[in-house]
């Protein structure tokens, strides 16, 4: 595996996964801009988590959930 392999993934699934999370968090917390602060924060946790531990099984819940 090279050194991209992780950040690969971890793009795929962030753009497989995104637009639900978006959905999801705009509807707990009623706020566009809000919900993509987190979604945001969400995603420079997975840049570290998943690096080092890989991508979940369901990165879309697990996105929802950090």
């Amino acid at each position: 595996m090279t050194s991209e392999a992780p950040y690969t993934a971890i793009e795929r699934a962030f753009r497989q996964e995104s637009g639900q999370v978006l959905a999801t968090l705009i509807g707990w917390l009623g706020n566009f801009e809000r919900a993509e602060d987190a979604l945001q924060d969400a995603l420079v946790a997975a840049l570290e988590r998943w690096r080092r531990d890989g991508v979940p099984q369901r990165p879309g819940a697990w996105m929802t959930t950090v």
